[in-house]
């Protein structure tokens, strides 16, 4: 897969972390900029992060929300 996707100015390996949320992608470079970038093809530009594994902060931000509200039983319950 190539390095670089279509009209995004940026090639994989400067990118450190992404977020994807309605039609934007929040993305954080490795010099610690953060840049906005839409796409009509949003499904193949994810594609393309995963691909080159930039992390997906969705998938981490899901969890630690998740567990928040629905903590793991087994921690939170008392054997009697």
């Amino acid at each position: 897969m190539n390095n670089r996707f279509e009209d995004f100015p940026y090639s994989a390996e400067e990118l450190s972390a992404y977020i994807f949320s309605i039609d934007t992608f929040v993305i954080s470079l490795k010099n610690q900029e953060i840049i906005r970038y839409t796409t009509t093809r949003p499904d193949d530009f994810k594609l393309w992060l995963d691909h080159h594994h930039i992390r997906n902060v969705n998938e981490t931000l899901g969890k630690m929300v998740y567990n928040y509200y629905f903590p793991d039983r087994k921690k939170t319950s008392r054997k009697r």
